[in-house]
């Protein structure tokens, strides 16, 4: 154990947790909301036993913080005392900064001066507005580049959000249409409200490690700075700036000053869930950035209002004085940055005599853009595509000028304010953005061309870029293109492109190919990929491995797994922990949290605040609060809200609303005129619930079709409602619709219906089957044959050994897996004693032993039937999964043309194949000799209790024999 180093400070550590009576879980879930710095189990520990100190003050003020609240909330309680003195002592500021200044590397009379002031030139209040990416107006002789500053109306809000952000460390960001005069507005802003601040001015698309460590220095010497990011984009992602980084960056009490377009902003803000989802649905797409989630938006108008043309109007500068006069439905910076007229250049120039290649030039750069190309472009790029735009007979007609002719022309600056294509390296060119914005606000924008796309995927060489035009292909439903492009930045790690990658294979229905990479997503440390293991786990009953990636994504600062685990700690009676996790993710607005306590409101009667929780969780598209929250308006007599809110839900697959909506139809059924006839009665309910369809499919939210109770029933049960799944099944089977049938099966086994569990889990030979031989002599199996099978006998039987000594005579649950082969047997057998099964494991035995003793195995009772269909099942999987292992068991016999011919052994070595029918859900109760089945196919021995029973007494087995095992 490493020897504490700061032995004062660990026990003051100690004793102010232990004293708080909270836990290092509970204080490390805390300390991940409300932008404070992240802290660890591990770190927690360590300062608690004096190996180290904070890395910051802010690290401590964070503890202290979360201890003042958590135990002021708690004090507050009725069953809890005041505070005592002593507590309000022990978390004085002043002492515990003494303390953490005692532990500094060497406590000399530096630590105690002010910050050495920075340099001038790196203050805000020396930025050049310019550098920054200010644009210019248009030139004038003796004004300076930029025209005096308008006050805008948003100006007080600004400042109050850069002043509340230099408290405590925050990000403030200004979004807008381009040209609307964000750049301006915020830096204006900074020289109000902070112009005595470092400004740190990272590169875009690049590592923040620099930045963090500059600002954790400041930090260190009590100061902070401001982190300047004009066009939030290009600095947003893994490895950029992503949750992790900001967090560092808030506790050193940064202050980030962004602006972002307003098409990018909401390409990746928080957005409702236009379809309900289920509460073990995998997360899945999120156009949302933590980032965003996380900042101040602050959103400016691109048309100016009448008080700021009215203080334009006060304003002598003549490019001021003449936007005001001309700027007509356009705003004043619009104006000021030449976007109204260079759309009119654009727009306006295919034309005879005009420049229509530079027109098509243009549009080849803009549609790249919108294609997720934020990068420059090469001019080769721009030049290849650019006929594309030029193929109609009437652009033939238009008499094109030559290549470089059009790119002067579309590059060129007419009045100094900006170009169509701006330069931004040797034959790299961006288009003014304004032109991409205003064309996605057009309605009749055209689509962007297919081989735009296809240039865009091919060109995008970095993570990011790959990812953003695979967003792009997504959101034009162009899938399997955005596949492509998702793949080539997933391959290389990036986390955005793998969980795309993963819902795009799982809405394919290839939900092991997606597991596979919620797998490396959870490798990497990503929360979300860890939280989809865990649902996949809980499906499948796996709860151990479940919990196991719920509680590290919840470690991972992933609340919304913290109410997974409440719901695991539920189940298992520890109500205490569940209700603190619960509050966690409540407090951090997780749907799961709002349905939780939705539902205790709901069960205290208290409607109205049931109705406020189940609404923020069905905003949020969680399924089950909205059919709860139909509930509620249903028990209030709010029929129509409450009906199309069954709708929504049962479009999201959830069989509750189905059952309702089929209820409602039946219950509208038994009111009618008596002179209605049934014709008209149906006809009058199938409009009133079509009309709900229809408003619920304007909403985007449900393409129904159901409209009768009978088809609300069946679609129940293809929703997984148990109760008629398997019914539905037989039905199907009945008519000789398989696939339908197997369906509903594999959904009924899925929640547990022993017969559809076992349905699933009956013996099927790997491999293809040969081509059948024509044999001069009657068939014998090989000896290499023969040497597998009994190996595979035998390693049943020992693993059903090693499996009886634990489970004895507890019932089989269609939930256990890999239990011996008794849950691979018929359900009918899950509930036979300790007994029964060492009767079943002697089959095995008896088989061996045939083997062995140079017999054929041939069964000679049900049981020997099922062991022997189980040991072909196994040993067909030897030869084809582990051929190694099956030269092993082999060993010496002579390699012949028929070995491991499985399929023939099954033929051969039966009389019949009844004993499989057990596994048929539409046969059930073929096993009681009563049922008509049973009767009419003449089977015999099927019930579990005669399964040892022999088939003809001549070939029955010494009944002295014993048992092997």
């Amino acid at each position: 154990m490493a020897h504490a180093q700061h032995p004062e400070f660990g026990a003051a550590v100690r004793q102010l947790i232990r004293e708080s009576g909270l836990t290092l879980d509970r204080i490390v879930a805390a300390s991940r909301t409300r932008r404070r710095v992240p802290l660890s189990r591990t770190v927690l520990s360590s300062w608690q036993n004096g190996r180290s100190r904070p890395a910051t003050w802010a690290s401590l003020q964070t503890l202290l913080s979360i201890v003042g609240e958590l135990s002021a909330a708690s004090s507050s309680s009725p069953a809890s005392s005041s505070p005592s003195s002593s507590s309000r002592a022990r978390i004085d500021p002043r002492r515990w900064e003494a303390l953490y200044r005692a532990c500094e590397p060497t406590a000399t009379p530096a630590r105690t001066t002010t910050t050495p002031a920075p340099r001038d030139e790196r203050l805000v209040r020396a930025a050049d507005p310019i550098l920054l990416g200010v644009r210019q107006a248009g030139k004038n002789d003796g004004l300076t580049p930029i025209p005096p500053y308008v006050e805008r109306d948003v100006d007080p809000v600004v400042d109050d959000a850069l002043r509340a952000a230099s408290g405590t460390g925050g990000i403030v960001l200004l979004t807008g249409d381009s040209t609307a005069g964000k750049t301006r507005t915020a830096f204006e802003a900074m020289q109000r409200v902070l112009p005595d601040l470092p400004l740190l001015c990272p590169p875009p698309e690049s590592s923040f490690d620099s930045c963090v460590e500059a600002a954790r220095t400041l930090a260190e010497q009590g100061g902070q700075c401001v982190i300047w990011l004009d066009e939030l984009e290009h600095f947003l992602g893994p490895g950029r700036l992503d949750a992790d980084v900001l967090r560092r960056l808030v506790g050193c009490r940064s202050v980030l000053l962004a602006t972002m377009r307003l098409a990018e902003y909401n390409s990746r803000s928080p957005r409702p869930t236009r379809t309900a989802k289920g509460d073990d649905a995998y997360t899945r797409i999120d156009f949302s950035d933590p980032v965003l989630k996380a900042a101040e938006a602050i959103g400016l108008p691109r048309v100016w209002s009448a008080p700021e043309l009215a203080r334009t109007e006060a304003q002598t500068d003549p490019r001021l004085v003449d936007a005001l006069r001309h700027h007509q439905r356009h705003g004043i910076a619009e104006y000021l940055s030449a976007g109204p007229h260079l759309w009119d250049r654009w727009r306006n120039s295919r034309y005879v005599g005009g420049n229509p290649r530079g027109h098509a030039l243009v549009s080849a750069a803009v549609d790249l853009a919108r294609s997720g190309l934020g990068g420059p472009l090469p001019t080769r790029l721009i030049t290849s595509l650019h006929t594309g735009y030029l193929t109609g007979e009437a652009d033939a007609l238009l008499a094109p000028e030559p290549l470089d002719e059009a790119l002067t022309w579309a590059s060129q600056d007419p009045i100094g304010v900006s170009r169509l294509l701006l330069p931004v390296g040797e034959d790299l060119w961006r288009p003014f953005d304004y032109l991409v914005d205003m064309l996605s606000l057009s309605d009749t924008a055209p689509e962007v061309p297919d081989a735009v796309r296809e240039a865009a995927v091919a060109h995008a060489s970095s993570e990011e870029e790959r990812y953003s035009v695979g967003v792009s292909c997504y959101r034009a439903d162009l899938i399997d293109l955005a596949l492509r492009s998702f793949l080539a930045s997933a391959e290389a790690g990036h986390p955005g492109s793998m969980l795309y990658v993963g819902s795009i294979l799982l809405d394919r229905g290839k939900e092991d190919a997606a597991a596979a990479w919620w797998l490396r997503l959870a490798k990497a440390g990503n929360a979300k990929g860890m939280l989809n293991l865990g649902v996949r786990y809980s499906r499948q009953g796996r709860a151990k491995k479940a919990e196991k990636w719920w509680r590290r994504a919840f470690e991972a600062g992933f609340l919304e797994a913290g109410a997974k685990l409440a719901g695991l700690h539920y189940e298992r009676g520890e109500h205490d922990e569940a209700e603190r996790l619960w509050a966690l993710a409540l407090e951090a607005e997780v749907p799961d949290a709002f349905y939780r306590f939705g539902l205790l409101a709901y069960q205290e009667r208290d409607f109205e605040e049931a109705e406020r929780l189940y609404l923020k969780a069905a905003e949020q598209g969680h399924r089950e609060a909205t059919t709860n929250l139909a509930q509620v308006f249903l028990a209030q007599g709010r029929m129509e809200e409450a009906e199309k809110l069954y709708v929504i839900a049962a479009g999201a697959g959830d069989y509750v609303a189905m059952r309702a909506l089929g209820l409602l139809n039946e219950w509208r059924g038994k009111f009618y005129s008596s002179d209605e006839s049934p014709q008209d009665r149906m006809r009058r309910v199938s409009d009133s619930l079509q009309r709900l369809f229809d408003e619920a499919e304007q909403e985007g939210k449900w393409n129904g079709q159901a409209k009768s109770a009978k088809d609300w029933y069946r679609r129940a049960a293809d929703h997984g409602d148990l109760l008629s799944l398997r019914l539905l099944g037989n039905l199907y089977q009945r008519c000789g619709k398989y696939e339908k049938a197997h369906k509903c099966y594999r959904r009924a086994a899925k929640l547990g219906d022993p017969l559809s569990v076992a349905y699933f889990r009956q013996p099927v030979l790997a491999g293809v089957r040969p081509p059948d031989m024509d044999h001069d002599t009657p068939w014998q199996p090989t000896p290499r044959t023969l040497a597998v099978l009994k190996a595979a006998l035998e390693i049943e039987a020992d693993a059903a050994v090693d499996v009886l000594a634990e489970i004895e005579d507890r019932p089989v649950t269609a939930e256990e897996t890999f239990i011996g082969c008794f849950d691979l047997l018929p359900a009918q057998t899950w509930t036979q004693g300790a007994q029964w099964r060492r009767e079943m494991i002697r089959c095995f035995d008896d088989l061996a032993d045939d083997i062995a003793n140079g017999r054929l195995p041939l069964p000679r009772c049900t049981g020997e039937e099922m062991a022997l269909h189980l040991a072909l099942e196994h040993a067909s999987a030897i030869t084809e999964d582990t051929p190694e292992l099956a030269e092993e068991c082999a060993e010496g016999a002579p390699v012949r043309p028929g070995d491991h011919d499985w399929w023939t052994c099954k033929d051969a070595f039966f009389e019949d194949h009844d004993v499989l029918m057990l596994y048929e859900p539409w046969m059930e109760g073929i096993e009681d000799p009563d049922n008509h089945v049973n009767q009419h196919f003449g089977v015999s021995n099927l019930a579990p209790d005669d399964w040892f029973k022999p088939f003809r007494e001549d070939r029955a087995r010494p009944v002295d024999r014993g048992f092997r095992h």
